[in-house]
């Protein structure tokens, strides 16, 4: 797998397409990138290998998948700070960048950081936040990001900025939900609500998110009717075990950000 990884990585169907695998690792490369802001030359992690057990990984109950979680993702220029996703960082339309130029002015990177991946997720996703609203990027896009933040914050042990960041995901999740054309199929609009009241603690509430997809037919027109019957079928399956987690007596700690 190169650098072409779209940003919807984390898809529906990617995720409940499970298969059997023997190796539980990902491996990377480095590779040279010229930053299209300042054209510097730097040295990125681009993947090499991975396999269908990321969407096992513990992740999932805030679904955001691999690379996501990794501090290999998200790209920073060593000189102009530029920070965006690595399926981004090449891919910038070139009649933003006089407007990113002006945005990079206020973004500074603390610390000394030999490698790009050293320098904390949370100042490199707020770097990001900055980019990405000078690109416009759209409500799916951001009810992701935040989510992406969460988690990163909450790896860092900052659960003020992880809460933050669940609740502005947990807010978008809702206006979506409220839209009549909505793209994004609201099965698993309810699911992200229902995750992010979890872990923003509220487990009341998100049972009752949770139940409500179950009962929410899985539908995407962009996808064909074999696959949103595969959609309807897997994720729905995933619901049930993330209420049955929730309720069970043992009380497992979902609220973990590995």
């Amino acid at each position: 797998m190169t650098r072409k990884i779209k940003a919807r990585f984390a898809g529906v169907v990617l995720f409940m397409t499970l298969c059997s695998v023997t190796v539980w690792a990902t491996t990377w490369a480095d590779e040279e990138f010229v930053c299209p802001v300042c054209k510097t030359k730097n040295t990125f992690s681009v993947v090499m290998s991975y396999g269908s057990y990321i969407y096992q990984w513990p992740s999932k109950y805030q679904y955001i998948f691999w690379p996501l979680t990794d501090e290999h993702v998200m790209y920073s220029c060593k000189k102009c700070y530029l920070s965006v996703f690595m399926w981004d960082f090449d891919k910038l339309p070139k009649e933003k960048l006089e407007e990113i130029r002006s945005a990079l002015k206020g973004i500074e990177i603390k610390g000394n950081y030999k490698r790009y991946w050293e320098i904390p997720m949370s100042q490199r996703l707020e770097a990001a936040e900055k980019i990405y609203a000078v690109l416009q990027k759209d409500d799916d896009f951001w009810l992701q990001f935040y989510r992406v933040k969460g988690y990163h914050y909450a790896a860092e042990k900052d659960q003020a900025k992880a809460d933050e960041a669940r609740k502005k995901a947990l807010d978008l999740a809702t206006r979506m939900l409220n839209e009549k054309d909505q793209a994004t199929p609201k099965k698993e609009l309810w699911l992200i609500s229902g995750a992010m009241k979890h872990f923003l603690g509220d487990d009341k509430g998100a049972l009752d998110d949770l139940n409500t997809a179950m009962k929410t037919k899985y539908e995407d027109k962009k996808l064909d009717k074999e696959k949103n019957e595969n959609g309807e079928t897997n994720l729905s399956a995933f619901v049930k075990e993330y209420v049955e987690k929730i309720q069970s007596p043992q009380k497992p700690r979902l609220m973990q950000d590995q």
